[in-house]
């Protein structure tokens, strides 16, 4: 086969459709992409709130933790 033929597109598995899916959704691969990254940073911030840091100088882990209301267990 030479260079000049086209080749077959490969098949799309389920993460090839997510793509799709997800670039049809915002409009463009770059407002994909960016809307990727806001979730990923929203998803570490939440992480790094929900993990104990243990005593530190005394004090635990404050603010580490949202306040917890009456309505909260």
């Amino acid at each position: 086969m030479s260079s000049a033929e086209p080749q077959a597109a490969p098949e799309r598995d389920e993460l090839e459709w997510e793509l799709v899916e997800l670039v049809a959704e915002h409009g463009s691969e770059r407002a994909a992409l960016r809307a990727l990254l806001h979730d990923f940073h929203v998803l570490l911030a939440d992480a790094d709130r929900s993990v104990s840091r243990g005593f530190l100088r005394g004090v635990f882990s404050a603010g580490a933790r949202p306040v917890a209301t009456d309505d909260e267990p």
